[in-house]
């Protein structure tokens, strides 16, 4: 067997990278009352860890918090959110893109 062919394999697997969506998670579906205005507001935030360590445990706090900014007078409606890691060697990175419906 050639050097190379042991090699490669190992090659891909030390500096490959994945990607994988967890969950998706609705909230908030009630009615809207008619005439209100809507309008679509989002967050993206993540969270960096390094050898399983991190010491920013409040991103999807921190995505909820910046839609209740977008929407200081109204009511958040049809809140989605959605968690996924992109892996990377010898760390991750844990994402939530966050949507809703600013119902006013």
């Amino acid at each position: 067997m050639r050097p190379g062919v042991v090699w490669l394999p190992l090659l891909f697997v030390v500096s490959g990278c994945t990607h994988s969506v967890h969950q998706v998670a609705m909230g908030g579906l009630d009615d809207i009352p008619a005439g209100a205005r809507i309008s679509r507001v989002e967050a993206d935030t993540e969270q960096g860890v390094f050898l399983y360590i991190t010491d920013n445990t409040d991103y999807a706090d921190r995505a909820y918090s910046t839609l209740l900014a977008q929407c200081p007078d109204g009511e958040l409606r049809a809140i989605q959110m959605r968690s996924s890691t992109s892996h990377g060697f010898l760390s991750f990175t844990n994402r939530v893109k966050a949507t809703a419906m600013c119902v006013r």
